[in-house]
């Protein structure tokens, strides 16, 4: 699926004093199969232009195409089938008693059969990690917050969509559960080639799945192109109120430090490696 936004714009209560501007002229297009990755500080307005991707807001100028078609227009409700958002908050999105229904309420609403709703259940809560017989029969709302994220993530999944989007998948997650989640989902979108949207404040996990970055700030795309010169440009993400990844913050104060070392490695073994070459390049000048 092809989605374009063009010269978009959302206010919130227009005309009132509480008028405010989540977003202005922001256009961009993501190509099918892409993986993109979402970021910029709190209010920057990043989950409404999710929002306005999956028609759940009407512009307030501009427009959200899906396949050549108005996102939140009735004729889009094929598209609008295609394309799954997990919230940021999962208990704004689970309705269901038990976690079972929860995850079969999608495929069910396709019209499917058992069988293929019984399949695409256990597969979504083995994608995310979840045992259906331990976990089926819980109700939602008496698990854990990083249980329900898992959930609402399943929900997604069991869709089979062509786009996912992920607003902020890992939070509550330890450390391993997170490295483990992005790892599947990353896996899942190599094999089948859907489009996967990640929206995170955390550029060290955005590093390890996405190949674009689009930036937000103040309702603007302040920058969006490939994933290592987006966030290996210490300055630009600083102006942007996020922190630099970690690997980037270490390689940039060694280079101020005087080694030749390159800023854009992202990940950690990464980062290592060129360290090591550097302190080699030191060696032998010296």
């Amino acid at each position: 699926m092809l989605i374009q936004v063009e010269d978009l714009a959302h206010t919130y209560a227009p005309g009132t004093p509480l008028a405010h501007a989540a977003l202005r002229g922001v256009s961009l297009e993501i190509a099918p199969g892409e993986r993109v990755g979402l970021v910029g500080r709190t209010g920057s307005g990043k989950s409404t232009l999710v929002q306005h991707l999956a028609g759940l807001l009407k512009p307030t100028s501009g427009r959200v195409l899906l396949d050549g078609v108005a996102a939140h227009a009735r004729s889009s409700a094929a598209q609008r089938r295609k394309l799954a958002l997990a919230f940021q908050y999962p208990e704004h999105q689970i309705f269901e008693h038990t976690v079972l229904r929860e995850v079969a309420f999608g495929p069910r609403n396709l019209g499917l059969g058992k069988d293929e709703v019984d399949g695409r259940l256990s597969w979504a809560l083995e994608m995310v990690g979840l045992d259906a017989e331990a976990m089926g029969a819980r109700v939602p709302f008496t698990l854990s917050g990083g249980e329900m994220r898992r959930v609402a993530l399943a929900s997604a999944l069991a869709m089979r969509p062509e786009v996912l989007i992920l607003d902020e998948p890992t939070a509550g997650l330890d450390p391993q559960g997170r490295r483990e989640l992005l790892g599947r989902v990353a896996r899942w979108q190599e094999e089948i080639g859907l489009t996967l949207i990640l929206v995170s404040h955390d550029l060290d996990e955005l590093a390890r799945v996405v190949e674009r970055v689009v930036l937000l700030d103040g309702g603007q795309v302040a920058a969006d192109g490939p994933v290592r010169q987006v966030l290996s440009d210490g300055d630009l993400l600083r102006a942007a109120g996020l922190d630099v990844p970690q690997p980037v913050a270490l390689l940039q104060t060694l280079r101020d430090a005087g080694w030749d070392v390159r800023t854009d490695r992202l990940l950690p073994q990464e980062a290592v490696a060129e360290i090591v070459r550097g302190r080699r390049a030191l060696e032998t000048r010296g």
